[in-house]
């Protein structure tokens, strides 16, 4: 029996939920930044005193209103209000939005167990045993939309993709925006694909379809026709995929999740551990590079000693004022949880390119992990350190993030920011 399985994808989720939380944004160009400034509203006027703060920041979600108007996700702040002067800048309130995203998969829960929240704002739900038709699964999707309505808000909408599989599901979703319900069955899929561009599906991105159009591959019928081994020859592995998704194949299943909000909503086992943060501003001053980067690195040494992991490698990588950056690796022999060993390591990688050019970002992430403890060091000031650790973390577990920092890094403060996670330098 082929699938049957329903993606839903909630509509400019982070506005909507704004609109549907304030009366006073409906109908209105409203833009969700990821930093924060303060709020004032008198009868039916909103004033968001921001004193530049946004001016380093992205459009997170456009509502509607502003995606008619031009605006995009992403994009930056200055651009969006040079698109579009009357744009509201609101500041994100990723609590909220985390406590919207486990009604909305609880809700899900309740049609089927096998729900995949595949984004914060996006869930596959595998309903082939509780639907056993198409007539069914649209039945079940209309009773879900009506339970979003009501129990979420009628401001929070969501297209809705019902397909053989994950990856044509999901294109359906895409296919009717905003509020949309696109039903396509197995003999549907050929059409439904060769009525969209390539980089419309789920894992085609622009360089992949520019790789392909330089093969002479522009729609999805030329992908079907092209040879499966000059694709493999071309792509590798991926090039099979590609063969497979042109003929509306997805071997992928429903990956069950845990409902936990915006913080970690899969079962999987984490692959990486990372942050990265946008300075308050440019700057030349080492300094200042060096104690962002190291209160980043004992944020990601952190999340990793709270699950019980330490990381083989590290990655650092800052960007300049011109938006051109660099990335590089290094791996450890011995496994590590240390933030001062990964920020000894990340600096000695971001130090090493640091040209004298305004830096506006810097970041590093923690990969090949392994639950095997690191070797006991032979010094006694790192034994020392290391001993003082367990206590760090105990505090942090009861009292939060935050409970304490180094002296060096007194000064230094992030600002929280909303992109999906609690923090937008959370990867």
């Amino acid at each position: 029996m082929d699938k049957i399985i329903i993606h839903i994808d909630m509509n400019s989720y982070f506005a909507s939920v704004e609109q549907q939380a304030n009366p006073l944004l409906r109908g209105k160009p409203i833009g969700i930044t990821g930093k924060h400034g303060s709020i004032a509203m008198s009868g039916q006027r909103i004033k968001v005193n921001t004193d530049g703060v946004h001016d380093r920041s992205v459009i997170t979600t456009a509502s509607m209103e502003a995606k008619l108007l031009g605006v995009k996700t992403a994009m930056s702040t200055w651009e969006a209000r040079k698109i579009c002067p009357s744009l509201i800048l609101w500041p994100g309130d990723p609590h909220k939005y985390s406590e919207i995203t486990e009604r909305f998969n609880k809700i899900y829960n309740d049609f089927t167990t096998k729900v995949e929240a595949f984004s914060v704002d996006e869930s596959f739900l595998d309903v082939t045993e509780e639907a056993g038709d198409y007539f069914t699964a649209t039945f079940i999707a209309q009773m879900i939309r009506a339970r979003l309505r009501a129990e979420c808000g009628e401001h929070i909408t969501a297209s809705i993709g019902i397909g053989p599989n994950k990856l044509m599901a999901k294109l359906a979703s895409e296919s009717m925006k905003p509020n949309g319900l696109t039903v396509t069955r197995p003999e549907d899929t050929l059409k439904l694909l060769d009525s969209r561009e390539l980089d419309d599906l789920c894992g085609i991105g622009p360089r992949i379809k520019q790789r392909l159009n330089m093969l002479g591959v522009e729609t999805f019928k030329q992908l079907r026709e092209f040879p499966l081994d000059s694709l493999e020859s071309e792509f590798n592995r991926y090039g099979t995929w590609l063969h497979e998704a042109a003929h509306g194949r997805d071997s992928n299943v429903i990956q069950s999740s845990t409902v936990h909000g915006l913080r970690g909503m899969s079962t999987e086992t984490p692959k990486s551990y990372g942050h990265s943060y946008t300075l308050p501003r440019n700057t030349h001053d080492k300094l200042i590079v060096k104690r962002y980067l190291l209160g980043l690195a004992d944020k990601v040494a952190w999340r990793m000693r709270r699950d019980n992991f330490a990381a083989c490698r590290i990655t650092a990588f800052i960007r300049y004022g011109d938006f051109s950056s660099h990335a590089e690796q290094r791996t450890f022999y011995i496994p590590t949880n240390d933030g001062h060993k990964l920020f000894q390591v990340a600096w000695q990688i971001i130090g090493n390119c640091f040209a004298g050019e305004p830096v506006r970002l810097v970041g590093l992430s923690a990969s090949k992990l392994t639950h095997k403890p690191g070797q006991q060091s032979l010094f006694k000031k790192e034994q020392k350190i290391q001993s003082v650790l367990p206590a760090l973390d105990s505090l942090q577990h009861r009292y939060g993030t935050g409970v304490w920092t180094r002296g060096s890094l007194v000064k230094t403060h992030f600002k929280q920011r909303s992109s999906g996670f609690h923090f937008d330098h959370l990867v």
